[in-house]
């Protein structure tokens, strides 16, 4: 089974270009009331009749997780039998088709046997503005929320806020800051419904902490903890170098505990704030330590996980929590704890990096690609999801308890700790993000390889990531 990949970094940067798409008009359900009454004419009888009939067939207008709010919507209605093909696609790359068939479409087949879903892989030259301009339809996208503006840069979106509605689909089933962000994304509205989860955890190499005699990470450790713990780690054994600490900057940022967004409502970073400077300190000051240093060599995002799964030089790692498991298997004995806290903040997680699945406008079977989404997110297939590694996206974690029972090297992680008990409100998603994460992570470098001071970076970084958000947006070359 192929899960997710190991280009997260990359997705972030991926910046479409803007296609203009007429909006299609809403489809609306019609309920059975209203159409005994238009058959108001004909004699009672045979109205009633024909209208049991309807019910008796399937003609039901529930749908999936809402046809009974409060249900785990494992028991999907049928508004149309008639043999449909609902396509999907993703620039995120984390699913081959065998990967894609094997944790989606088999399961979408066999509950829905009237649709056959078809997956366009990610490859080169394939970008949705290509093949909405060659005539492909898409039916259902499906982006992390810090791939927002590939949706929002095409016009693909639509809000289905009416189908919620007629199909009595319960939110409330869902982890409510996933729902957030789908409210500061589309303005009120919904654009997607979330159908697995992810966030950054702690990682930990178990035999180095063994080899050096130190306890192992634990939950609920503040940042200072972490700091004096991989103090301990940084050292020199024989001819090896141990870091004792790296993080995933970027990913970091996305998800920063202190709801930080990249962008503010003018489009503009500010990345010299009190409350950013607080938590760019924080991140640096690891690569201080003692033994702890990086160089132009490994300084960089890629390097440094290598050090951590590849090389096994490195004790902790902070980075995406589905995308670990993913890449170090069973290639060396590792661990998760919880993220660490601030003080000031005791208990609050990093935010949640949700992947929605979105019903496009111009798909001509809305209400079908509405039911397939809504029964994602029921209890009976977020447990299939977690049985498989990608964390559930309920309010209710009971389907956490079999996290992983399907992957032979999750089986005796700690799951509790891959995602916090509460996440951090969500900051709302800039389709800046490229343009901030590339500045950000040059003043992040030339902090930890002791360059420039934390002032020095952050002000160069702000004014030069303002300054390309400004000409991007008056369309200057």
């Amino acid at each position: 089974m192929t899960q997710r990949g190991s280009n997260a970094n990359s997705n972030t940067d991926t910046v479409l270009a803007p296609l203009l798409i007429e909006s299609a008009i809403k489809s609306k359900h019609t309920p059975m009331l209203h159409r005994i009454r238009q058959k108001a004419k004909l004699p009672f009888l045979l109205v009633l009749i024909s209208s049991v009939a309807a019910a008796c067939s399937g003609g039901s207008t529930g749908t999936g997780a809402g046809q009974n709010p409060g249900t785990d919507g494992s028991k999907p209605a049928v508004k149309n039998q008639d043999p449909i093909e609902l396509v999907f696609y993703s620039t995120s790359g984390d699913f081959d088709n065998e990967g894609f068939m094997n944790m989606f479409g088999k399961k979408i087949k066999e509950k829905f046997p009237h649709i056959t879903p078809k997956f366009i892989p990610r490859t080169a030259g394939v970008t949705i503005p290509n093949m909405v301009t060659a005539g492909e339809t898409l039916d259902i996208l499906y982006f992390s929320s810090g791939q927002t503006n590939e949706l929002l840069d095409v016009q693909l979106q639509y809000d289905i806020s009416d189908l919620i509605k007629q199909n009595k689909y319960d939110l409330g089933r869902l982890e409510p800051t996933t729902v957030d962000i789908q409210r500061l994304i589309a303005g009120g509205g919904i654009y997607g419904l979330p159908v697995f989860n992810n966030t950054i955890t702690m990682f930990y190499n178990k035999d180095l902490f063994d080899k050096f005699g130190v306890a192992y990470p634990k939950d609920g450790m503040t940042w200072d903890a972490v700091y004096d713990l991989s103090k301990q780690m940084a050292r020199t054994d024989g001819d090896t170098k141990y870091q004792g600490f790296t993080l995933s900057m970027s990913h970091n940022m996305l998800v920063n505990q202190f709801s930080i967004p990249y962008t503010d409502k003018q489009n503009k970073v500010n990345f010299t704030s009190d409350e950013f400077r607080k938590l760019f300190d924080m991140w640096t000051r690891f690569y201080h330590l003692p033994g702890n240093e990086v160089t132009k060599q490994t300084v960089s995002y890629g390097v440094q996980v290598d050090k951590f799964d590849k090389e096994k030089s490195t004790a902790i790692y902070l980075g995406l929590a589905a995308l670990g498991p993913a890449r170090f298997k069973d290639n060396f004995n590792w661990d998760v704890a919880s993220f660490p806290e601030w003080k000031e903040k005791p208990g609050i997680g990093p935010q949640p990096y949700p992947s929605y699945f979105y019903v496009t406008n111009t798909s001509k079977h809305k209400e079908q690609a509405f039911d397939v989404i809504a029964w994602l997110t029921s209890d009976e297939f977020q447990r299939h999801l977690a049985r498989n590694g990608l964390f559930p996206t309920l309010t209710n974690r009971d389907v956490m308890k079999d996290f992983g029972q399907d992957v032979p090297y999750l089986k005796t992680k700690n799951f509790n700790s891959f995602m916090p008990k509460t996440f951090a409100s969500p900051a709302m998603p800039s389709k800046f993000v490229s343009i901030g994460a590339k500045h950000l992570t040059t003043a992040f470098n030339s902090v930890s390889l002791k360059e420039k001071d934390i002032n020095t970076a952050l002000r160069e970084a702000e004014e030069a990531a303002n300054k390309e958000i400004q000409t991007k947006l008056s369309g200057s070359k």
